[in-house]
């Protein structure tokens, strides 16, 4: 049994990692289920102080990530479902790139950097681009969404980051 909640709370980690590129997957309660399950599973001793943390994080993270983030982005330029989607699409294109580069480090910053800041920026220019925007008014949209994207992204990567912390250090 012990077994079976390793792997599953490990793939609930990894899952939410993954949606914290994907709007679609909530990412850090994936990482919070897993936590859970690993906690009860395995007997992994986690302070209370800290499982309590780490959920109402979990909460303030998927709140702030549905309704402030995107008037965040909107404060940049104002966008629309077509750069939220090619935001989604191009850092999960940049993820492929990265996980698919060689143990070289300056490929891996390359890559890095591309699967946050450029391919998302690329693909919400093009999605913008082909909702009928013009160039200046898709790349000003584009640019509001990237700013969405990073700053969703890394609050809630932050939040899974610490879900994982808390397995790894118990």
């Amino acid at each position: 049994m012990e077994i079976a909640g390793l792997i599953i709370g490990w793939l609930l980690l990894g899952f939410g990692v993954l949606g914290c590129f994907v709007n679609k997957i909530p990412g850090p309660l994936m990482a919070f289920l897993g936590l859970l399950i690993q906690m009860w599973m395995c007997d992994i001793n986690v302070e209370m102080w800290a499982l309590i943390l780490t959920a109402v994080l979990v909460v303030v993270s998927m709140v702030v990530s549905k309704k402030l983030v995107p008037k965040i982005g909107k404060m940049v330029a104002d966008f629309g479902k077509a750069g939220s989607w090619g935001t989604t699409i191009g850092s999960l294109v940049g993820l492929m790139i990265m996980l698919g580069g060689s143990g070289n480090t300056t490929v891996l910053i390359i890559a890095i950097v591309s699967a946050l800041l450029i391919l998302p920026y690329v693909f919400a220019f093009l999605f913008e681009l082909i909702s009928r925007k013009s160039v200046q008014a898709a790349a000003q949209a584009a640019g509001g969404a990237l700013v969405a994207f990073l700053v969703g992204t890394m609050l809630k990567l932050a939040v899974c980051a610490l879900a994982i912390y808390t397995v790894v250090t118990n």
